[in-house]
């Protein structure tokens, strides 16, 4: 099946090469062979580290889909997808139509060309112009993707527009910060980091948003128990809150 377009790539390709040469520079662009293996990686540390704790988000959110919607079919909308390694498990359920949505056309490419499921579309879309359809979704879900977004009320207002009845959005492996000042010092180290990466452009599309923020769009931290924040705290789980929203 040929990926879908709701924009047009032509718009978006400045965006898209700041962002690959960023991820060229840190070593995560992945030939098809490595792709097919993820999220298992084992080296760099770094990386491995990284990847360990997405699994882990993956397996739990995975979990969560089979309890609350077991024995029916859902379409979910795997946001911000890059090479689409998440929506290809995800649509490992056969009752799960999976709609993989991202703005680099080049990853979308590759994931349309390395995973081959019946139940898996790739689409090219900004879900902020309005192109994706509406009442479409069960669920949403951006892992590590909501910091590309610069506006977290415009973002939840689109993303609702795209739920089905009772539908609900799912932000993943992505910081919100306690205080301003927290999130202005994070902003600066983004920056820092690349500027000294070489990719200093890539700092204007990437934005740090507030909990109190998510909090009053109606975020609820499925995260915040005790039993997860000591996995946290002892490196098990990623620093990450798990945010939902209906």
């Amino acid at each position: 099946m040929p990926i879908t377009y709701f924009s047009h790539p032509e718009n978006y390709r400045e965006k898209e090469r700041l962002y690959l040469e960023v991820r060229s520079r840190e070593g995560r662009v992945w030939s098809d062979e490595a792709l097919k293996q993820l999220p298992e990686v084992k080296s760099p540390a770094a990386l491995a580290r990284e990847w360990r704790w997405r699994k882990r988000t993956f397996e739990r959110f995975d979990a969560y889909l089979n309890r609350h919607y077991p024995n029916r079919l859902i379409r979910v909308l795997d946001l911000g997808c890059g090479n689409g390694w998440m929506s290809n498990l995800i649509a490992g359920n056969p009752l799960r139509s999976v709609t993989a949505v991202d703005l680099n056309e080049m990853e979308l490419k590759q994931g349309r060309r390395v995973f081959q499921r019946d139940n898996l579309q790739f689409a090219f879309g900004d879900v902020l112009d309005g192109a994706l359809p509406e009442n479409s979704f069960e669920v949403i879900v951006l892992a590590a993707s909501v910091q590309y977004f610069p506006d977290l009320k415009e973002l939840l207002t689109a993303l609702r527009r795209l739920l089905a009845a009772n539908g609900s959005i799912h932000l993943l492996d992505s910081h919100f910060y306690a205080t301003e000042a927290e999130r202005h010092a994070a902003g600066q180290r983004s920056l820092t980091y690349y500027q000294q990466l070489g990719v200093p452009e890539m700092g204007n599309f990437y934005h740090h948003h507030l909990w109190k923020e998510a909090q009053a769009l109606g975020a609820v931290n499925l995260n915040r128990r005790a039993d997860v924040y000591l996995l946290q705290l002892c490196g098990y789980y990623g620093p990450f809150p798990w945010l939902v929203i209906g």
